[in-house]
């Protein structure tokens, strides 16, 4: 199943990336194409408050997309990260997977990624 992961790796910056973190081809075409466009950058996290670790879930087009507040690289108001992954699956196995595919990421967060709102 083909994963991706939006945000920031290592600096400021939101990009997509892939889980060998090698930027090519088809992750650049994955960032032109993916089912949420340019909403990706941040429109899909929840609306209201901006409180890192509160995540909102979509699906669209055969792909599922975790995204959420997180600023544990930039610290700019909007900043966000997503998790986007191929068929559709529930928080839990988009973490899951997250956990599996972009340890490095995952491993800075020091907050929990809830669905918000409860």
């Amino acid at each position: 199943m083909k994963a991706y992961y939006f945000g920031c790796v290592g600096q400021p910056g939101h990009f997509m990336h892939a889980p060998d973190g090698k930027w090519g081809r088809e992750t650049f075409r994955f960032t032109q194409h993916n089912p949420w466009g340019t909403k990706v950058d941040g429109d899909l996290c929840p609306d209201g408050e901006e409180v890192e670790g509160h995540a909102a879930l979509h699906h669209r087009d055969g792909w599922t997309a975790l995204a959420f507040w997180d600023r544990s690289v930039d610290h700019r108001n909007g900043s966000c990260s997503t998790f986007l992954a191929e068929g559709e699956h529930t928080v839990e196995v988009m973490l899951a997977l997250a956990r599996e595919r972009f340890p490095k990421v995952m491993a800075r967060f020091n907050f929990e990624i809830v669905p918000w709102p409860q």
